[in-house]
């Protein structure tokens, strides 16, 4: 039973890990905060049947972003743990960096295949979230949660 929960944590923890590399080689750098939650979401996007919002939607989208994760407290603690796990092992293997709770990629990152795509919706929230503090942002995310 323990086997089976070891392949459990390593493909969780591989998924979040081509989705960390995925979203730094588009965004090129990010809080360790925001990246979090928008690990959590993009995972979580790819198994919503109809999506809520769009890349239609211009306004309040980081807000927008956030809300999605209403409801699901539990789900996100548990995946938090293997989305620093992933981190960190990019970290330990140069794949990024982190500096001032800023991920940054290293190099030019190479991925195979990207297995859980960016939206169009989340690039917009991801990019509007930059100019939003991580103070800011982590009472937002604590407030929808």
């Amino acid at each position: 039973m323990q086997n089976l929960e070891l392949d459990v944590e390593n493909v969780q923890v591989s998924i979040y890990i081509n989705i960390i590399l995925n979203t730094l080689k588009k965004h090129k750098e990010l809080s360790v905060n925001k990246m979090l939650l928008f690990t959590y979401l993009i995972k979580k996007e790819k198994f919503v049947p109809g999506k809520i919002y769009t890349a239609n939607n211009t306004q309040d989208v980081v807000y927008k972003a956030i809300s999605m994760i209403n409801g699901e407290y539990l789900d996100y603690c548990e995946s938090i743990k293997f989305i620093i796990e992933a981190i960190h092992l990019l970290i330990i293997n140069n794949k990024i960096s982190l500096k001032n709770s800023m991920l940054h990629s290293i190099t030019e990152i190479e991925v195979d295949k990207c297995v859980y795509p960016e939206s169009l919706f989340m690039e917009k929230a991801i990019e509007e979230s930059k100019r939003m503090s991580d103070r800011q942002f982590m009472k937002e995310v604590i407030a929808s949660v």
